[in-house]
């Protein structure tokens, strides 16, 4: 569970402060205004944003931290560039996946309802909240906030998908069938397969759910789908036993 959040919040990390750097940077020269006589003295170079810089120190940090297993102090040096630079969402996000990992779930959840006050249209921070509450197995509640980003280009299917496993595993299953059934084949996409495998596994149809699985990996590049596979993994049905050895 942990892996899923960590990376996925690394990679929002990585983006704003991608975004936010290159606010700090000259505009693109193939809009600039046409070339003026040389000034008699060079322009002084554009200060650095010192809090930019505070900021993007202490997440650097905080990776080394997490490469040392060191939860703690990559806490410490993210809330380090919280204080230098509130107004990034990037180190709240990857703040809360680490109280994930050490399931310190309200603090999870205020990092992330931070991150989306900061940033209310990135809709991968909206999923990850939501995703606090699928690992705590809220799955009602989740299924609510999974439900609300079913329409998103980008997160969409996966997001539908996760409707489906919610009211699989919360016992709704009349409901549960009734959403797999709904994904299409034609113009297919993850969710398609995976729930049908997600299905079968729950039923200890084994055989069958080996053939959804390994058709979805072999149309999907894993990029795309190992999002839909990690809860299957964190309940224990991945990965499937091979095949009986024939006699």
């Amino acid at each position: 569970m942990s892996t899923r959040l960590r990376y996925l919040s690394l990679a929002i990390c990585a983006l704003l402060f991608s975004t936010a750097t290159q606010a700090q940077q000259p505009g693109n020269m193939t809009n600039a205004p046409a070339a003026k006589a040389p000034a008699a003295t060079a322009a002084a170079p554009k200060a650095p944003d010192v809090k930019v810089d505070a900021a993007s120190q202490a997440i650097a940090d905080a990776m080394a931290k997490m490469d040392a297993n060191d939860l703690d102090g990559a806490i410490a040096k993210l809330t380090d560039a919280i204080n230098a630079n509130p107004k990034m969402s990037g180190p709240y996000v990857f703040r809360a996946s680490v109280y994930c990992q050490k399931k310190m779930w309200p603090q999870a959840e205020a990092d992330f309802k931070s991150a989306a006050q900061i940033d209310p249209k990135n809709v991968v921070i909206q999923f990850n909240l939501v995703e606090v509450k699928f690992m705590q197995k809220q799955y009602d509640a989740a299924r609510t906030g999974y439900a609300a980003i079913t329409g998103d280009p980008q997160m969409g299917d996966l997001a539908a998908y996760k409707v489906f496993l919610c009211d699989l595993l919360a016992g709704h299953e009349d409901l549960a069938k009734k959403e797999r059934d709904a994904f299409d084949a034609v113009d297919s996409k993850p969710s398609y397969y995976f729930s049908r495998a997600a299905w079968d596994l729950s039923h200890k149809n084994v055989d069958s759910a080996r053939s959804w699985f390994v058709s979805g990996v072999n149309i999907f590049p894993s990029s795309k789908i190992s999002y839909y596979l990690i809860p299957l993994k964190d309940l224990g049905w991945l990965p499937i036993p091979p095949p009986a050895a024939k006699l």
